[in-house]
């Protein structure tokens, strides 16, 4: 079934569900995308629900069995500024420079982002008491922002910023 294109891998799910006689296998409907506004009315309507996101597949693509560019996954991010307070040591090939930086909240709740800085960022990184922009994925339970990046450093900001995040009940 891998040397199929998507669609004909999905008419063979389609049977495969169909003849099944397990109450709990349910194959999802596909939808063809038609314009980017359309993409994000459908991530709202999933997100709304209490979903991710999307995975958008290329049409007409083989399976990979990894990474690949012919699947892509959508879901929102949020954008926040948080002030650093200080510098972590970096382990491995970052043992030398800058780790992470550690962060507050404009809440007051203290977090670490490493991802996202380049090598000239963590030789050089933005010093304590800057404002940074950084973007994540969802609160925790605790309110720290799960899988931060770093963006950059705000030269017009004085203050930490939290973003207002989407709760789903």
């Amino acid at each position: 079934m891998t040397e199929l294109p998507f669609e004909a891998r999905m008419d063979q799910l389609k049977q495969v569900v169909a003849s099944s006689n397990c109450k709990h296998l349910k194959l999802l409907p596909q939808e063809p995308v038609e314009s980017k506004e359309h993409v994000e009315k459908l991530l709202k309507q999933i997100e709304s629900k209490g979903g991710e996101g999307l995975m958008l597949r290329k049409p007409g693509s083989l399976y990979v069995g990894k990474r690949s560019s012919t699947l892509l996954k959508v879901k929102s991010f949020y954008d926040a500024e948080a002030v650093v307070i200080a510098h972590e040591r970096g382990r491995g090939k970052n043992s030398r420079v800058t780790g992470s930086l550690r962060c507050r909240m404009e809440s007051g709740k203290e977090f670490r982002i490493g991802t996202g800085l380049s090598d000239l960022d963590r030789e050089a990184p933005p010093s304590i008491g800057a404002i940074v922009t950084y973007r994540f994925q969802e609160l925790t339970r605790d309110g720290i922002p799960r899988f931060p990046s770093f963006v950059g450093e705000r030269v017009d900001a004085d203050r930490a910023s939290d973003a207002t995040v989407r709760i789903v009940q």
